[in-house]
């Protein structure tokens, strides 16, 4: 067993069931976890153009699925890709790839918590307070949706990285 960056820390192989298990969470986290936040977009989208009624019922259980359920799963995705990275004996984090993909990882999390979360957060005051903010709520849904749009950008740069492993 070695640890430090350049080794593995169980050096389990690729077709190791520790590694399997890992890697099984590592896709099952990212597939919750950003795909319900892709759907999540989609389903405001097409809610606020039914009204707000139905923007703020799909909002609220947007709010409900995202606070329990798709951000704890996109959290354990990125724990499991350290993990696999340190159970694989091919992988290390001076690889392009895993550095790349891990960069991109955080660069959703800070898009996440430092402007959609805050941005979704106002909109969600805006919608609540009733048509005296409705231009208010329409600049913020907006606003959201760009975040959410480059957040998803983010994510799917990050499984390109992940799944094609530039300089490898």
């Amino acid at each position: 067993m070695t640890l430090g960056i350049g080794g593995s820390l169980l050096a389990a192989s690729f077709n190791s069931g520790v590694y399997q298990a890992v890697l099984v969470v590592h896709l099952v986290g990212a597939v919750v976890g950003f795909g319900g936040s892709a759907l999540g977009t989609v389903m405001l989208r097409r809610a606020w153009a039914d009204g707000p009624d139905a923007a703020g019922a799909v909002r609220r259980s947007f709010e409900f699925a995202s606070n329990r359920l798709t951000d704890v799963a996109a959290y354990l995705a990125g724990i499991a890709g350290v993990v696999a990275v340190l159970v694989d004996d091919r992988w290390d984090f001076r690889q392009g790839w895993v550095t790349t993909a891990f960069v991109l990882y955080f660069a959703w999390a800070a898009i996440a918590h430092g402007a959609l979360r805050p941005t979704g957060a106002k909109l969600a005051e805006a919608m609540d307070a009733g048509p005296e903010l409705a231009d208010e709520a329409e600049r913020l849904r907006r606003r959201a949706e760009l975040w959410s749009m480059l957040s998803n950008l983010v994510i799917v740069a990050a499984i390109a990285v992940m799944v094609t492993k530039p300089g490898l």
